[in-house]
């Protein structure tokens, strides 16, 4: 067998395995099981002349495939390289276009994977950067060790990392690799490459939430009750499809999703499951690194005001007013309104909320909205979302402060940002 070169999950829940003789294995991550082995590259993945050094998702449906120190952008709907990154156009390379890489990560690295949480995570010897999409920039204080770091992974020299959603992800090294539990942080299992297989999850694990169909989230949702990540009214263990669920108590993931107009409130209600799956990504987001998110505030989940078939009254949306938390220990409350909808213009930007004045707030809610427009209605309704996304100051599905659509909207969002799954009105 061929040396093992990297690998990657898409989101028609396949795994798929790239090897040095420029072939590739697909694995059913739904059933686990592998389904096809030793497939040419150069023939089923256009674009690409060989098997990549690394090869990682990064959502709204691009991927990156890197050899050396160049770097192509695979698009997964289209199913090839976008053709800006392909002859005659000259190559794109990672100096230059991926912030933060120190010069000696620049010629290339061992492996990348996307996390689910808004970042990225690249390997190189016997270290490893984290790289945030909302900033699109290395995260400071890295590269770091990945002994210390990781509890239990291979100290360096890693070949592949694999992560297909849910609970479990992959690191490949030689003839063996390792199963990483990502609910309890650390390595659980290692085997053989031989008898490697995927530990199936449900389908839909790589999907936008906007994506999923009833049965999809319904399937998530389950898993994230078995997994202790959500708990529904009454013990419900499996909820039946298309079926809107109530949240007690209100934590998703360890965060509250706490009601701003009654904080008393241990519960919500009427929420539909793709909602439910689209808040515990949110919680991965907006939690994954400094500061310590507790409360995530609402003006509304499962009801709102409006037609019985609006998005809120149907359980689609959310509107985030304000994050509660802890940096370095000491508490702070981040109210969308009087941190960014009260602010005054600022010269020269569409959009009021400044990095240099509260860069904690910016980076809350800059996160908050680059996750909306990955994971719910951005550009468009469902697969009619398309690349580019909107930046902030922009229009589209996700509502805030500094909406650059209709101003009657803007004006109406100024102490929330709207986030929703599916067409407002259905």
């Amino acid at each position: 067998m061929a040396a093992l070169r990297t690998a990657i999950a898409w989101p028609n829940g396949k795994a798929y395995l790239f090897f040095g003789d420029d072939t590739y294995d697909r694995y059913d991550a739904v059933t686990g099981t592998l389904e096809e082995a030793g497939r040419s590259v150069l023939d089923n993945w256009p674009g690409l002349a060989h098997s990549p050094d690394a090869f990682t998702w990064w959502g709204a449906g691009k991927a990156y495939a890197f050899s050396g120190g160049a770097y192509v952008r695979y698009d997964e709907p289209a199913d090839h390289v976008d053709p800006a990154y392909l002859p005659p156009n000259p190559s794109f390379t990672v100096a230059g276009n991926w912030p933060g890489f120190p010069s000696s990560w620049q010629g290339g690295f061992d492996a990348a994977v996307n996390w689910g949480t808004g970042k990225l995570y690249f390997f190189r010897g016997d270290s490893y950067l984290r790289y945030d999409i909302t900033a699109d920039r290395v995260d400071a204080g890295y590269p770091r060790t990945i002994t210390g770091n990781w509890p239990g992974l291979f100290d360096k020299d890693l070949d592949a990392a694999l992560y297909p959603g849910g609970r479990f992800a992959y690191f490949f090294r030689g003839g063996t690799y390792q199963r990483y539990d990502v609910d309890a942080d650390g390595v659980d299992l290692s085997g053989t490459l031989s008898g490697f297989h995927v530990d199936p999850v449900p389908a839909g694990a790589m999907k936008s939430a906007r994506l999923l169909s009833d049965e999809q989230a319904n399937q998530l949702t389950t898993d994230l009750i078995s997994r202790g990540k959500v708990t529904l009214k009454g013990g419900i263990a499996s909820p039946a499809s298309g079926q809107r669920v109530t949240v007690q108590p209100r934590s998703v993931d360890g965060i509250r999703y706490t009601n701003a107009i009654n904080p008393a409130v241990d519960f919500f209600d009427n929420v539909d499951q793709r909602m439910l799956i689209a808040l515990y990504r949110l919680t991965r987001w907006i939690n994954s690194s400094a500061p310590d998110v507790t409360d995530v505030f609402h003006l509304g989940i499962g009801h709102g005001g409006g037609p019985p078939n609006d998005c809120h009254n149907q359980g689609r949306a959310l509107d985030l007013s304000a994050v509660d938390g802890t940096v370095d220990g000491a508490p702070f409350h981040k109210e969308i309104q009087s941190n960014w909808g009260s602010l005054p213009p600022r010269p020269g930007s569409s959009v009021r909320i400044d990095p240099s004045v509260d860069p904690l707030a910016y980076l809350l809610f800059s996160t908050a909205y680059r996750y909306a427009t990955y994971e719910c209605e951005a550009n468009g309704l469902g697969p009619a979302n398309k690349w580019p996304l909107p930046q902030l100051g922009g229009s589209g599905f996700v509502i805030y402060p500094d909406y650059g659509g209709d101003p009657v909207l803007r004006q109406a969002h100024q102490n929330h940002v709207h986030m929703q799954v599916g067409p407002t009105r259905i």
